[in-house]
């Protein structure tokens, strides 16, 4: 698809190709001096970054991450939202391939302690095998649960996981404020899209970050407060889609209320 500043494209069943006019995301001479200032820092922000990300002139171009099963059951679509990938996930090809030192990454523990999506733990594999093998459980729907589970960012650009450039504030840092506005209304449009597809006649649609919950609601839903997110009070709709529930969960970092909300505000859709 194409938008007026962003488009992408998926060439595999996890990886989008993006693309990026600078040009039109930042049209001030100002805005591109800082974004040019501030660049290589942020390429070197995370040794993953080199083999993401090709800057030629006005265009950037990136690899990002998107996951939606083609396959279909009687399951209901649930659509989860992160805030942005990290670098390394992308390159290694999953979604939460590991963090710290090859750990396995708290989002699965989440999802399994919320009861939401229980993949087997292989902690014998490798990293690189235990990603492909949940890949594949996702993909081909081999998991108990009842829901058929997609996963999409709401920043397609990726970033480290830790240090200066970290998350979509890192992305913010990068390209300034007003360029964030811009990009969140090409970013709104895409998700929108995967959530046409992927959740259409039904499902359910939960944010894990600030800015793709105030992005994705419905005009009346409450706006993002952390606060709201761990009493499990950001319930709404998702925009353009009234008959698609929205919920807002807390950041994966706070593991254990994400995990307490997440199976609350799933538990009225027959979970275990």
């Amino acid at each position: 698809m194409t938008g007026t500043i962003l488009s992408y494209r998926q060439i595999d069943p996890v990886k989008l190709q993006c693309k990026i006019d600078l040009k039109k995301l930042l049209p001030a001479p100002k805005q591109r001096e800082r974004f040019n200032k501030k660049w290589n820092n942020f390429l070197e922000s995370d040794p993953c970054n080199k083999d993401l990300f090709e800057l030629k002139g006005d265009r950037l171009k990136y690899q990002s991450e998107q996951l939606i099963p083609s396959k279909s059951d009687d399951r209901l679509p649930l659509l989860l939202v992160l805030g942005n990938p990290a670098s390394h996930s992308v390159k290694e090809g999953m979604f939460f391939s590991f963090e710290g030192d090859k750990k396995e990454h708290r989002f699965w523990k989440i999802m399994r302690t919320s009861r939401v999506l229980d993949l087997p733990i292989e902690s014998h594999l490798s990293v690189k095998e235990q990603n492909h093998r949940r890949k594949k459980f996702l993909l081909e729907l081999k998991y108990e649960t009842p829901f058929r589970v997609g996963l999409c960012v709401f920043i397609s650009i990726p970033s480290s996981a830790s240090k200066d450039y970290s998350g979509v504030a890192g992305i913010q840092k990068l390209i300034g404020a007003k360029a964030m506005k811009e990009l969140e209304k090409e970013e709104t449009r895409r998700v929108i899209e995967c959530a046409k597809k992927f959740l259409t006649p039904n499902g359910i649609a939960v944010a894990f970050q600030k800015n793709a919950w105030n992005a994705l609601r419905s005009k009346g839903d409450p706006e993002y407060k952390l606060t709201l997110a761990k009493e499990g009070k950001l319930n709404g709709r998702f925009k353009e889609m009234m008959n698609i529930p929205l919920f807002g969960v807390p950041p994966t970092r706070l593991s254990g209320p994400c995990s307490r909300v997440f199976r609350k505000l799933l538990k009225g859709y027959n979970l275990p």
